[in-house]
């Protein structure tokens, strides 16, 4: 969403001396609270104040901007917010101006707010737009249009009806992946049968690299809105409703490939971090002689360290967890024929996803990591969820207004998300060995307690001391 160029230029500020000229302040000055003397940043504000803001003739703040655009569904519905822009682009004169004032208003402030409220809306819909694609939806986007299109004289108009019309169509703004520069892509590893697959045959570097293949396709998939009011908590998706308007009133199959294209990315990889985690539990348990069951584990161990050099923590969180799983870990006969050097291995991966200190040494290693790589999702989903239960949306009665400091913090971890998102992997899809992932991963049953009973069949309990 935000460039490095953009965060570069925060502010663009033009001198305008409202003590002469009153008529050139801010009309909503008293309906937002800044968060120092310096009324740089913004803490709470009522969206008619937020909107201003947004579309201010005096100064430009391109964070300001790209967190409001950002979390806009937390407070407000699109059409409602589009109206108020509306009434900024069409605002009238302040009465009793002179004919050189009303030039002077004309010049420095209407020109200059009509030209950022076309180019919000153009940010808006070509990168932020977040509206479900119903039929309500296109006759919103009609409805833009229609009161865009007298407007030809406005620099930029041009474009965002392009832009619209684009919408319309339902060609969505696809996000544009660059490679990291200068990165070779390795030639895959794969066995002379291709044929007949076998898991054991399949080299654990290759299986890390198609794994993280179909990870970082998930992963590409989640959207802003999907992070935004816990919805991947919900069954319906649908938002809530705005906050200005409740101020108002008052204060089928998991496992099925088709599921998991129709379900939001935030699920979607959620579903596939479970089933990962199912099918190491699975794939060992099937195993009657003790000598393959350690021969699994190693490989596992072997692909998550793997996806670890790939900086693909998410796949290397669910293969560890699914070693982790009690049916696996009880296991204590076999774990004890798996080679010290592996078993460090793996504790050394435990530690590093450790949820101590709230996953404290993983996030140390996140932030020295260089893209590309794969986020562990649940510390986002974590995070997330602390600001939405831990901070409230609006600032108590008597002057309701919008907690946009909250939204500051929801927009700095989408943020995160969207910089691992923005560089993709160089790496070559191998369609037999992705396929033979997929279809295995995805018939992991996650019966628990069926895993339990194999486990206990496989190795009986010996005491106390070694059980789960």
């Amino acid at each position: 969403m935000s460039s490095s160029s953009q965060h570069a230029r925060k502010w663009s500020t033009v001198p305008i001396d409202t003590n002469a000229a009153p008529f050139l302040s801010l009309d909503y000055e008293d309906e937002v609270v800044y968060e120092d003397k310096r009324r740089q940043s913004i803490k709470h504000g009522t969206l008619c104040g937020l909107v201003e803001q947004l579309t201010r003739h005096d100064r430009l703040d391109v964070s300001f901007n790209e967190t409001f655009l950002m979390t806009y569904p937390t407070f407000v519905c699109g059409r409602e917010l589009f109206e108020v822009l509306l009434q900024r682009l069409h605002m009238p004169p302040p009465p009793g101006l002179t004919d050189a004032d009303l030039q002077r208003w004309t010049e420095q402030k209407q020109k200059t707010i009509r030209f950022r409220v076309i180019n919000i809306l153009k940010t808006w819909l070509e990168r932020y737009w977040m509206e479900p694609p119903t039929e309500s939806t296109m006759d919103f986007l009609r409805h833009i249009h229609a009161q865009i299109q007298p407007l030809t004289n406005i620099p930029t108009s041009s474009q965002l009806l392009t832009i619209i019309e684009h919408r319309l169509k339902g060609q969505d703004i696809l996000k544009r992946y660059m490679t990291p520069p200068n990165t070779t892509v390795p030639k895959p590893l794969t066995p002379r049968n291709m044929k007949k697959l076998k898991f054991l045959d399949l080299d654990p570097m290759e299986l890390a690299r198609q794994l993280t293949i179909i990870e970082s396709r998930l992963f590409a998939r989640i959207k802003p809105t999907e992070c935004l009011n816990k919805s991947w908590q919900r069954k319906d998706t649908e938002r809530p409703p705005s906050v200005a308007a409740s101020r108002r009133t008052s204060t089928s199959t998991a496992s099925s490939t088709s599921s998991i294209e129709r379900t939001s990315g935030v699920n979607a990889t959620i579903l596939h971090s479970n089933q990962l985690a199912n099918w190491v539990g699975e794939m060992i348990l099937a195993q009657s002689e003790m000598k393959k069951r350690v021969s699994l584990i190693k490989h596992f161990i072997n692909i998550a360290d793997n996806c670890r050099t790939l900086n693909n923590f998410a796949t290397m969180m669910s293969l560890i967890s699914g070693l982790g799983t009690s049916p696996i870990y009880r296991l204590h006969r076999t774990w004890t024929q798996v080679n010290p050097r592996m078993r460090s291995l793996l504790e050394d991966m435990r530690n590093l996803m450790s949820s101590e200190r709230n996953f404290i040494k993983y996030r140390d290693k996140l932030r020295g990591t260089s893209p590309p790589c794969i986020p562990f999702l649940g510390t986002y989903l974590t995070d997330l969820t602390f600001i939405e239960d831990g901070i409230p949306s609006l600032t108590p009665p008597p002057n309701i207004m919008i907690n946009f400091s909250k939204r500051v913090k929801i927009a700095d971890i989408l943020r995160e998300i969207e910089s691992c998102q923005a560089v993709g992997y160089s790496l070559l899809p191998v369609p037999e060995i992705q396929e033979f992932i997929v279809r295995n991963v995805q018939a992991a049953g996650g019966d628990v307690e069926g895993m339990y009973e194999r486990s206990l069949a496989l190795e009986p309990r010996m005491g106390i001391a070694y059980e789960v």
